[in-house]
């Protein structure tokens, strides 16, 4: 549970905090069980504990609630998927085996795709807008989750003061969009190109995506794209 929480989290799951946070979680609920708390108040103490084993195992302080909550959905998940397999074979141990078997597969699933945008992080765009079209140096930015508000497809972002030049954008006005930056909410403009190639190597691949210039972006910045436009089938052409 604390693994697929902090996965959600986007933090890194380091096993001996998430032993330890998991060891804190048994010994309070052993503790609950050795002391005969009543079942109310027994209830009160899940949000606490989940927020502490979250502390632990994520090794910070910060967001401690939204932390445990997520803990606290995390274990209805993986406890309604067990009542659901118990039910279907009426036996624990096939449950917690079938069970098992999928949190495998789920994890072996996680690192592949983790290797695969890894080992991807410089990529060339090539996007073409009003009979124009230029190619820009990019790397794969995992802090890129931007999509746009209208259409909701993810956002490549582009050095701004170079894009409106090498797409003959000129100073024609664009549409804001907004994003949260470690500096701050920052405003940008946001268009949709008419086509949009990834070339990887000597694989390229259409994909279907916003564009948004960024005037934090100095002229020769290599520009975002999101790991969406990698992974993500919905997002190809």
């Amino acid at each position: 549970m604390l693994a697929l929480a902090l996965r959600h989290e986007g933090r890194r799951i380091l096993p001996f905090r998430v032993i330890a946070g998991a060891m804190t979680g048994a010994c309070i609920a052993g503790w609950t069980r050795a002391a005969e708390l009543a079942r109310i108040l027994g209830m009160v103490l899940w949000l606490p504990t989940a927020m502490l084993m979250m502390a632990i195992a994520g090794g910070r302080r910060r967001r401690m609630l939204s932390g445990g909550l997520l803990l606290l959905c995390a274990a209805g998940l993986l406890g309604g998927i067990m009542q659901a397999l118990l039910g279907a074979t009426g036996s624990y141990a096939a449950a917690y085996m079938l069970g098992s078997a999928a949190a495998a597969l789920i994890a072996l699933h996680a690192v592949c795709v983790r290797k695969y945008t890894g080992s991807v992080m410089r990529v060339t765009v090539v996007m073409a807008y009003r009979e124009k079209e230029a190619a820009f140096e990019a790397m794969i930015d995992s802090g890129n989750t931007l999509g746009d508000y209208l259409t909701h497809l993810p956002v490549i972002v582009l050095p701004q003061k170079e894009a409106r030049e090498r797409l003959g954008i000129g100073d024609a006005p664009l549409r804001p969009i907004f994003a949260d930056t470690a500096g701050g909410r920052l405003m940008m403009e946001c268009f949709i190109p008419e086509r949009t190639f990834i070339r990887t190597g000597e694989t390229k691949t259409q994909v279907r995506c916003a564009a948004a210039l960024s005037p934090g972006l100095n002229d020769g910045a290599l520009a975002l794209v999101p790991p969406a436009l990698l992974n993500g089938d919905e997002c190809r052409i």
